[in-house]
C-alpha cells in the first residue's frame, strides 16, 4: 500500500470529522506493563515523556497518548502504535529508551518525507 493515500485522507472536514491541530498520533498501550509477560522497569506513563523528549520539535505535530490494549501484546515490551502525518501506520515493541529513540527517529523521517 506504499504511495496510496488513505481513503480517510480524502474525507472533507465536517460532521462527524473535524480537523485537529495534530497531524498524527503516538499511542502507548497502558495494559502491557500490567501483564505477567510485560516489560520490567518500563512504564507506559514514563514512555509518554520519553517520546516527547525524543521527538523534540516534531512532537507538536503528534498527539502522544496512553491507551488501552492495542492487540500487539509483545513479550517483555510495551506496544506502541503511531499514525504518522503521511498516513503511515507503524507498530513497535518498545523495551527501552533506545527503542523510543528509534521509533521517534522513524516518525520524524516519515514526517520529513511528506
Amino acid at each position: 500500500m506504499t504511495g496510496t493515500a488513505s481513503p480517510l485522507a480524502a474525507l472533507p472536514p465536517g460532521p462527524p470529522f473535524e480537523r485537529t491541530r495534530y497531524d498524527g498520533a503516538v499511542m502507548i498501550c497502558g495494559k502491557c506493563q500490567k501483564r505477567d509477560s510485560g516489560p520490567s522497569g518500563v512504564k507506559a506513563k514514563d514512555l509518554r515523556q520519553d517520546f516527547r523528549d525524543a521527538l523534540g520539535e516534531a512532537r507538536r505535530h503528534l498527539r502522544i497518548v496512553q491507551t488501552s490494549c492495542l492487540g500487539l501484546c509483545p513479550k517483555k515490551a510495551i506496544a506502541v502504535a503511531a499514525l504518522a502525518p503521511s498516513n503511515t501506520s507503524l507498530l513497535a515493541a518498545v523495551r527501552n529508551k533506545d527503542d523510543v529513540r528509534a521509533v521517534a527517529q522513524r516518525l520524524t523521517a516519515v514526517n520529513a518525507e511528506r
